[in-house]
């Protein structure tokens, strides 16, 4: 190995350096830079010949630790590795490289949940690794923890200004159908690096997911003249088009675009099941999602979306069968189907019952504890989902206990195998039941804060009836259920208190409507935010004479609550949600509400008139 000499003097300055970095004087300092040079180039005998000595007159110091435990890591030796980071940490319990490496020994030996709460603790330290990053990504999606994975290293990786981080933060995101967010991340990363197919097209989806659909339709055509990657080009550019209610050309290039990959051909066909039952064409549906499955050659979305579908015409068993493979076997394999069977759940003391999807969703399913063959008096269930849902379920009816996510997943608890169940696994007992069983409310709004907005809302509406309205759905999905404010304002008598239900509504939708319908007050009241406190949202709720909504979590909150005054409108097509079943004004899941449907579709005409008719005086 060759060597420079350095003279006596660049000898003492660079020890002096180095003296201030690693913490040891003279030699030492020299022979620790020495070592991780040798740690960076692999030469691993040298490291251990060079740091061993240190690390014995020097058991003080961190350095030596950090590298024999980096050495370690690159013999793939996780449990010495994690001897000697631990020792570097019982020095420097808050350096973010110690806390990253001894999270990294932790995976090697498969040590997964006390890898990631590592890791976790790195980055906030300081700690801004790619490799890290990237194995923290991946682990956490593994584990079904994409979105808590987000908001722990977003602002990290913000600092990093990297595109390829930036669009797997998309991509997970995306994948975790939180596609508002996912708009960030896309065109971030096309910022940063605009010659990348990969972003060209993220900044494609980031079009469709901000429904800017005849944007996308111009763009995709583009693309399809320049890009190598087709497949996902094409596939964007049909949701946009089915969108836009343009079902000729969807069809057309189902049938005639070559595709190279299987699964995006897959998808296009599953698209079709949509258009299908967009326009009514029932007969078709089924044969469109078995040919998609037949295709895609595994489970996923497409079975998902068949199972829903199966649900929506009421046909539970069979719809399970395929709306059991919502989850990656890699899921499957921490919480198993089993787990939800009857002789499991009747003999556990004890459920964790794992939240799934949004809070629309979420209070939607929990109403399956009605039909499940769980004992709620003899059973302790403790339900686990976002922490907004702490304040809401601290009264219900059901007995249930609440941990947040974040608690579950950080702090060390004792768990039977089998008694991880999630929450969706219960709508196989829907079969055979009698639609009446799972009706009825089961949340409870504190009194004192219903009585608080309630005298708040009436000192404002002087005798005028009070009305919350929630009129849009942000994400992609809920395009076809959303419409504009001031359509939605036409339920409305003359002279009422309007109390805006619209999370993250638009002022400048607000001012307009207001210009249009100047007889109204719109009250937009700042004391609540549903992405903090639900229980508060609740209590508003609650305090209201009446609610008309979309189909959107303000429905399941009236339904859950039991609002007695409350209207939802309802798509028609492949956007009618299941609960909802296909046909007729009554609400069939919590029994309370009042459902007024699309006659022709994307047309919210009659459904609005049919609000107004049913009380529009009162």
């Amino acid at each position: 190995m060759q060597t420079m000499t350095l003279s006596r003097k660049d000898r003492r300055r660079r020890a002096a350096k180095a003296a201030k970095l690693y913490g040891v004087k003279g030699d030492k300092a020299l022979i620790v830079h020495q070592a991780y040079d040798a740690l960076f180039h692999k030469r691993l005998d040298q490291v251990v010949e060079l740091i061993g000595p240190i690390s014995r007159s020097d058991p003080e110091n961190k350095h030596p630790w950090i590298i024999l435990g980096g050495a370690a890591l690159e013999k793939i030796d996780g449990k010495t590795a994690k001897v000697f980071f631990e020792q570097a940490l019982a020095i420097a319990p808050r350096d973010p490289v110690i806390l990253g490496g001894l999270a990294k020994a932790h995976v090697l030996d498969a040590e997964v949940e006390p890898a990631t709460l590592l890791m976790e603790k790195a980055f906030a330290a300081g700690n801004d690794d790619k490799g890290l990053i990237n194995l923290y990504l991946e682990l956490m999606t593994r584990l079904g923890r994409g979105l808590k994975s987000v908001d722990v290293v977003g602002q990290v990786i913000l600092k990093l200004n990297d595109a390829n981080l930036s669009y797997r933060l998309a991509s997970i995101l995306t994948d975790t159908d939180e596609t508002n967010k996912a708009v960030f991340w896309f065109n971030r990363a096309y910022l940063l690096e605009p010659e990348k197919e990969d972003h060209q097209v993220g900044r494609l989806r980031a079009l469709l997911f901000s429904r800017k659909f005849e944007d996308v339709e111009g763009l995709a055509l583009e693309l399809l003249e320049t890009i190598s990657n087709r497949d996902d080009v094409m596939t964007i550019y049909l949701m946009a088009m089915r969108l836009l209610g343009k079902y000729d050309v969807v069809s057309d290039y189902c049938d005639t675009f070559e595709f190279t990959d299987i699964k995006a051909y897959a998808l296009a066909r599953g698209l079709m099941a949509n258009v299908y039952q967009d326009l009514g064409q029932w007969k078709r549906v089924e044969a469109a999602y078995r040919e998609a499955m037949h295709i895609a050659g595994e489970p996923g979305k497409i079975s998902k979306a068949f199972g829903v579908y199966k649900y929506c015409e009421r046909e539970f068993s069979d719809g399970f069968a395929h709306y059991s493979d919502r989850f990656s076997a890699q899921s499957r394999k921490h919480i198993p189907l089993g787990n939800a069977a009857a002789e499991n759940l009747k003999n556990l003391p004890r459920i964790h019952l794992m939240g799934e999807q949004g809070i629309g969703d979420q209070l939607a399913l929990l109403s399956l504890l009605r039909v499940a063959p769980i004992d709620l008096e003899k059973t302790e269930v403790i339900y686990i989902s976002d922490s907004r849902f702490e304040s809401v379920l601290q009264s219900n009816l059901f007995g249930v206990d609440f941990l947040s996510q974040d608690r579950f997943f950080s702090e060390p608890r004792s768990l039977q195998a089998n008694e991880l169940v999630y929450l969706g696994d219960l709508s196989q007992y829907l079969d055979n039941t009698d639609p009446t069983a799972i009706q009825g409310a089961y949340l409870v709004a504190n009194e004192g804060r219903v009585a608080h907005f309630k005298k708040k809302y009436q000192t404002l509406a002087k005798g005028r009836p009070i009305i919350g309205v929630a009129w849009n759905s942000a994400s992609l999905i809920g395009h076809m259920r959303s419409l504009p404010l001031i359509d939605i304002l036409a339920c409305i008598p003359d002279e009422a208190l309007v109390i805006n239900l619209q999370y993250n509504a638009s002022p400048a939708e607000i001012r307009a409507a207001s210009e249009i319908r100047p007889d109204l007050d719109i009250f937009d009241d700042k004391e609540v935010n549903q992405m903090k406190d639900l229980g508060n949202f609740a209590a508003q709720i609650m305090a209201l004479d009446r609610v008309i909504t979309i189909d959107n979590t303000t429905a399941h909150f009236c339904g859950a609550l039991g609002h007695p005054d409350s209207h939802v409108l309802i798509p028609i097509g492949s956007e009618t949600m299941w609960y909802w079943g296909r046909s007729g004004p009554v609400d069939t899941w919590y029994g309370n509400l009042h459902l007024h449907r699309q006659t022709q579709l994307r047309d919210w005409v009659n459904p609005v008139e049919s609000v107004y008719r049913f009380g529009g005086d009162s």
